[in-house]
């Protein structure tokens, strides 16, 4: 799922405002602060590309790298950790370090044994079935996260140094940078950064523009959860603020309503096949949403966000 994003380049920068950046390259977007004191970063894409998101932000300013901030533990923003690790104090969500130090070794255990029993299931689905497109996707996933943690050494990984709990601020050169988490949506452990003086907004991946979201259930994720995050990003921020997604386009607030209205429309259809009696399977071929056509498949199908909210369902039952 994960190859189909562009592996050669960090290809893209978008100026949003006076100090405010964004980076488009192979992992989740790259947004940096210019201030007086130095320049404050969200994410660090993998690690093969790290030194090419520096080589960008040194385009614009070669104040120095004081922060960067991890909105979640995957590999395609924090790889870049260490390389960064040289300059800045890496910051995030308490959650974020033990997903980043210990839980490498938990996937090494536990995802082989669940990898089989998907290409198992697989096996007996006829081609074209929107469920086995769902577990063709897991399938895949399950394959990145492994290779992601093959070379893991707990030595060298550049796990955040600062923790928070449920808010923090940064106040550096004049400028005002909120970091919040709210509840487990994408993970345990996002983030959600707002540069405050710029009005730009960092979801981190509790938002993914244009694109089906992905709810990392294994992760600590959660549907509600997630629509809880971005309930309280939306009303905690200007109506006119830019938004920067984990992953597609910059937009704005409107964006992010919409794909929370897409999020809280699925739950509701889930809810009502889950009281119906209806099976995970079925539930992924009967729900369709076509309401919302611009949202398209990336890492994840629909039917993947639709088995996320069907197991939450019926693990609150």
């Amino acid at each position: 799922g994960v190859a189909e994003i562009s592996l050669d380049k960090i290809d893209h920068l978008e100026k949003l405002s006076e100090r405010a950046w964004c980076l488009f390259g192979q992992g989740g977007n790259v947004a940096f602060l210019v201030t007086d004191d130095g320049v404050i970063v969200v994410d660090a894409q993998y690690d093969r590309v790290a030194e090419g998101v520096i080589a960008q932000i040194r385009t614009v300013t070669d104040r120095p790298i004081r922060y960067l901030i991890s909105t979640h533990y995957h590999d395609d923003h924090t790889g870049g950790n260490k390389v960064f690790a040289r300059q800045a104090e890496i910051i995030a969500h308490e959650r974020v370090r033990p997903r980043m130090l210990e839980y490498p070794e938990v996937i090494r255990r536990t995802f082989p044994e669940r990898l089989q029993e998907i290409q198992a299931e697989i096996g007996t689905l006829p081609e074209g079935d929107v469920w086995r497109v769902a577990l063709e996707k897991d399938a895949g996933l399950m394959r990145f996260f492994l290779d992601s943690v093959a070379a893991f050494n707990p030595a060298e990984v550049a796990a955040p140094k600062l923790t928070y709990d449920s808010q923090m601020k940064v106040w550096m050169g004049g400028q005002e940078i909120w970091i919040l988490h709210v509840a487990p949506g994408h993970t345990d452990g996002d983030s959600i950064v707002f540069f405050r003086n710029e009005n730009v907004l960092h979801m981190g991946d509790l938002f993914f523009n244009g694109m089906y979201p992905f709810i990392d259930m294994p992760g600590g994720g959660s549907v509600r959860g997630y629509i809880e995050s971005v309930d309280y990003a939306i009303g905690h921020v200007p109506g006119d603020a830019k938004v920067i997604p984990g992953h597609g386009p910059v937009t704005d607030i409107a964006g992010l309503k919409r794909m929370r209205s897409f999020l809280s429309d699925l739950l509701a259809d889930v809810e009502k096949a889950s009281r119906a009696g209806m099976s995970r399977a079925d539930s992924v071929r009967a729900i369709r949403m076509e309401a919302y056509p611009e949202i398209k498949p990336a890492f994840r199908v629909l039917g993947n966000v639709v088995a996320a909210a069907w197991d939450e369902i019926r693990s609150e039952k």
